[in-house]
């Protein structure tokens, strides 16, 4: 094993910031979800049901859509090749080893409201578990771009591409496996990153953040009237897809002009390791919500204070251990202890 740490990259602060801001949003809105799932606490519901509606809308097409603001397309087919390979490796060491702890800890604590099997496990090639579809999926997503890119198509061209591969999903005309489905239904938002990034005029544009605004608005809207389980937004549907598509520039806009402070700064260096926060937080929610309701606290604002706490204080944690553990700091960052050129 090479120990040897990779150079790290100039990073962008508002990117970092947006990253933290984005992950802080996440760990909220699936505190918010778990909650809600369990069903005590009615009084709170049209709250519930407002937060998932809007957060979930706007959090995983801001984080493909940031992803895709620092993505380089390859030069060539071997730089192709070496790049996925990394992506392999960055993505897959962590999205197995959390696919085993997540069913694991599913297993000792029977409170869940999804139980995985442990048969599920053999199967996560094909079907990710939990919240680790954003791992399965983004890897894809770099396959799909990269390949897309090294055709030399104009970046008008492939918008047209995977504009049109949403709207095969979204209008559910047949039936695609989960992979393909899931990687057409992303890559779009993935892509308006990196249009952003080269053209970083429009996203400066304040009629491009009004009008975006003004549609996501309205989309929300249009969403509520729907009724039933309208604030399931994880994924994108006909109902969603334009407001979820309008909030990449909205919020792209916003994180770069909010000015800095104690509380932007505290968001930008955890930004540097959202990723550690996204794949901890899950599990370190689900344990703080059943242990808070098996001492017997019921009352709901707390509940969300304390679970919101430990599952960011946890995942902070794992943070600082990751710099002292080169074992744990392995699982996160593989690529810094792999020759892989």
């Amino acid at each position: 094993m090479n120990n040897r740490v990779a150079k790290p990259k100039q990073r962008i602060a508002w990117l970092d910031f947006a990253k933290g801001a984005t992950i802080f949003l996440v760990v909220f809105v699936h505190v918010i979800e778990g909650l809600h799932k369990t069903g005590q606490f009615p009084a709170y519901q049209v709250f519930s049901e407002m937060t998932m509606g809007l957060l979930f809308t706007v959090v995983m097409p801001v984080f493909f859509a940031l992803s895709g603001f620092v993505y380089s397309p390859p030069k060539n087919m071997k730089h192709y090749f070496a790049s996925l390979l990394k992506k392999l490796v960055s993505l897959g060491v962590p999205y197995v080893v959390f696919s085993i702890i997540y069913v694991a800890m599913q297993h000792v604590a029977a409170d869940v409201h999804h139980l995985n099997s442990w048969q599920d496990l053999a199967h996560i090639y094909a079907m990710p578990i939990g919240y680790l579809w954003y791992l399965y999926v983004l890897f894809f997503v770099f396959a799909f771009v990269g390949m897309l890119s090294l055709l030399r198509l104009s970046m008008f061209s492939q918008m047209c591409i995977y504009l049109a591969g949403l709207v095969l999903v979204i209008s559910q005309t047949i039936v695609l496996p989960y992979v393909i489905s899931s990687l057409l239904m992303w890559t779009s938002s993935f892509y308006l990153g990196y249009i952003f990034k080269q053209q970083p005029q429009w996203l400066n544009h304040r009629v491009v953040c009004y009008v975006s605004g003004l549609v996501l608005v309205a989309s929300l809207i249009w969403q509520m009237q729907q009724g039933g389980q309208w604030f399931e937004t994880d994924m994108m549907n006909i109902t969603d897809v334009f407001s979820k598509l309008a909030s990449i520039p909205v919020f792209l806009y916003l994180y770069q002009k909010t000015p800095q402070g104690k509380l932007t700064n505290n968001l930008t260096t955890c930004g540097r390791y959202s990723l550690i926060i996204y794949l901890v937080h899950a599990p370190m929610t689900s344990i703080g919500r059943v242990l808070l309701l098996k001492v017997g606290l019921h009352q709901y604002i707390a509940l969300v204070v304390l679970i919101l706490i430990f599952a960011w204080a946890t995942s902070l944690i794992v943070v600082y251990m990751t710099k002292k553990i080169p074992m744990l700091s392995l699982i996160f960052n593989p690529l810094g202890y792999l020759r892989l050129q």
